[in-house]
């Protein structure tokens, strides 16, 4: 039933509880009879408020619930392409030219800032990367372990990512930035 209602029949006077001591076996068989009585009530709005709680509790999750499952399903999502970043054997100049734009991919994907499609949200973010990450550190990002570069590619989303919305407030750019995350 709920422990408001139940708290409501306990404090209502009419229904003639002492709230000053402890409730006898009467008391709770009493509290049980008017609880029922209130729950085979046809027309009740606070029945329906309490119906309508459970429901809601029942169907719907909480925000960090959903934040949770936004986070596992980007993450499915780009795991692809983050394993395809981070196990490149890169030899030729034509690969380390893809695996740089597979890099910038995947920052627009994880920061959801603009498509990866549309070319001025592709010309902010290789400029923003190649501020501080340029074409040249591939060499060394290449001989990185695994799990570093992994954490290299979740530190240069936030960096780009930072500098992509400093340039958007400070009307340098960023039109193409979409605010959803």
């Amino acid at each position: 039933m709920g422990r408001p209602k139940v708290k409501a029949v306990v404090l209502d006077p009419r229904n003639g509880f002492n709230v000053d001591r402890t409730l006898t076996k009467q008391d709770v068989q009493k509290l049980e009879e008017l609880c029922l009585g209130k729950l085979m009530e046809e027309c009740s709005p606070s029945l329906d408020t309490i119906k309508m709680q459970v429901y809601f509790d029942m169907n719907y999750t909480s925000r960090r619930e959903f934040l949770e499952e936004i986070h596992r399903v980007l993450e499915s999502r780009l795991s692809s392409v983050s394993r395809e970043i981070t196990d490149s054997r890169v030899k030729t100049r034509e690969e380390f030219d893809a695996l740089y734009c597979k890099i910038i991919t995947y920052i627009q994907l994880r920061s959801g800032m603009g498509s990866p499609t549309d070319d001025t949200a592709l010309k902010e973010a290789t400029a923003a990367l190649q501020s501080v990450f340029p074409q040249t550190e591939l060499g060394a990002f290449m001989v990185l372990l695994k799990r570093d570069k992994e954490q290299q590619l979740r530190e240069l989303t936030m960096i780009v990512t930072g500098i992509r919305l400093f340039n958007k407030a400070s009307k340098k750019g960023g039109e193409e930035t979409d605010s959803r995350n």
